[in-house]
């Protein structure tokens, strides 16, 4: 069933011409022209972050077999007066506990404590082999009032499927 607040339901490969259409997208819709502007900014950076993770962080999930046969999806929907970014991408085993650190952290942290955790991670020196330093999730924190939804599900022996929620009210 098509879900008609939807403004992005996407699944597929992210390429720079995929970001820059489903953007054009966002910006094209009604929904999203008609909120304050402080609001577009917070919603249209939620979803910025959001293809930005996949597009850097997801793991190939074509021929790999049926179990990783789960490809990158982006959904941003309104629902009750908030509007829901949701994202999902195959990540590799060895990620989970470090991304479960990062969100768990995060997600106990007020505002100014984030702003302070901002501050540290944007001016600490960062090496080579750094994956990110959890700035695009620290943001989208910035920008809810709510937790950062996420979970993890099995997908084969070294994979598991990463979905995160990201609400934000109007």
């Amino acid at each position: 069933m098509e879900n008609k607040n939807a403004i992005i339901d996407f699944e597929g490969s992210i390429s720079f011409e995929t970001m820059e259409k489903l953007l054009n997208q966002l910006k094209s819709a009604n929904q999203f022209n008609s909120l304050r502007k402080p609001v577009r900014k917070r919603v249209y950076g939620t979803v910025v972050e959001s293809i930005d993770n996949i597009f850097k962080y997801a793991t190939p999930y074509k021929n790999k077999g049926p179990s990783l046969d789960r490809p990158p999806q982006i959904k941003v929907k309104e629902q009750n007066g908030k509007f829901i970014v949701s994202a999902g991408n195959l990540i590799g085993n060895d990620q989970v506990n470090d991304l479960k650190y990062k969100l768990n952290l995060i997600n106990a942290m007020d505002d100014s404590e984030l702003k302070r955790l901002y501050e540290e991670v944007i001016n600490k020196e960062t090496k080579e082999e750094d994956r990110g330093a959890g700035l695009g999730l620290i943001t989208m924190a910035m920008r809810t009032d709510e937790d950062i939804r996420y979970r993890f599900d099995p997908a084969g022996p070294v994979h598991s499927y990463f979905t995160m929620q990201i609400t934000i009210k109007e």
